[in-house]
């Protein structure tokens, strides 16, 4: 990996753990990642500061112990040695403002434990998607192999081209799977299917551009071979053809673009992203502009 782009190999990566088994996930990957990468990584765990001062300082020795522990058994530790950081805090903001103090690349989490959008909605996994300072792995899946195969939700704007970017820059070695879902409005009452063909070949040209001119220079500078780099231009809604796309390709990872500052509900991929995040098909990469 080059040291250029937006995850350069002097990079850093910040995990927060809050100790249970979803977490687990997250910091085995995020040291994985950190081994792949060349990263810095800081495993992080927020004590609540509202505690009794004797009993935030037994759980913030218990949450060293634990973590220590715990990283002890994950392949590829001692070549990351990860920093353990334990501090007293409330909320999503102080995983946000230390991200932002190291000069984090990447945040690392577990998978949420709601699992519909308006439960989501307020969770510290939506909260850092929306305001962190950087993109957020969501973990969900037990890392047993590197990331190989990875889709990722396009629509052709700048926050595509931003995820496109990030991923692979993150993650060389992988193929990648650019998806774009599209409907034929008010299908049901068109007959044949000459409108449906002239709408897919409609969004296939628009896709051949965004990735073969568009991207051209940038496949070039980032050494992704075209072998390794697949378009798909399905019909059906974003929701419905990014599922059947993930299972059939068994992919590992879906990366989606979000536009923060107006909320993840707005989202590159519409108001599905949020669906998306909720009931993930595996791990998550959410990567703003």
């Amino acid at each position: 990996m080059t040291d250029e782009g937006p995850f350069p190999a002097r990079s850093r990566m910040l995990v927060a753990t809050d100790l249970s088994a979803r977490s687990d996930r997250a910091v085995e990957r995020a040291v994985a990642m950190a081994w792949s990468t060349g990263a810095a990584l800081t495993i992080l765990h927020i004590v609540d500061a509202d505690l009794p001062a004797r009993l935030a300082d037994r759980r913030a020795d218990e949450a060293r112990a634990l973590i220590a522990e715990q990283v002890a058994t994950v392949p590829g530790r001692d070549a990351v040695a990860p920093a353990i950081e334990v501090v007293f805090g409330r909320d999503h903001r102080d995983i946000a403002d230390i991200a932002a103090k190291m000069s984090a690349g990447l945040i690392v989490t577990g998978i949420h434990r709601n699992e519909t959008p308006e439960l989501f909605r307020g969770t510290t996994v939506e909260r850092l998607i929306r305001g962190g300072p950087c993109p957020v792995l969501m973990v969900k899946a037990k890392p047993l192999r590197p990331y190989r195969r990875v889709v990722i939700g396009i629509d052709f704007s700048e926050c595509s081209r931003r995820a496109v970017e990030f991923a692979v820059r993150l993650l060389p070695d992988s193929e990648f799977h650019l998806v774009h879902a599209f409907d034929v409005p008010f299908k049901a009452f068109l007959s044949g299917d000459e409108i449906q063909r002239e709408a897919s070949k409609g969004h296939q040209e628009q896709m051949d551009s965004f990735v073969g001119e568009d991207f051209s220079a940038f496949r070039t500078a980032s050494q992704v071979a075209p072998a390794r780099l697949f378009q798909i231009v399905s019909q059906g809604t974003v929701r419905q053809v990014i599922q059947e796309q993930s299972e059939r390709l068994k992919a590992d990872l879906l990366v989606v673009g979000t536009h923060g500052r107006s909320g993840i509900a707005h989202a590159l991929l519409g108001s599905v992203a949020e669906d998306l995040l909720s009931r993930p098909p595996c791990d998550v990469l959410a990567v703003r502009p």
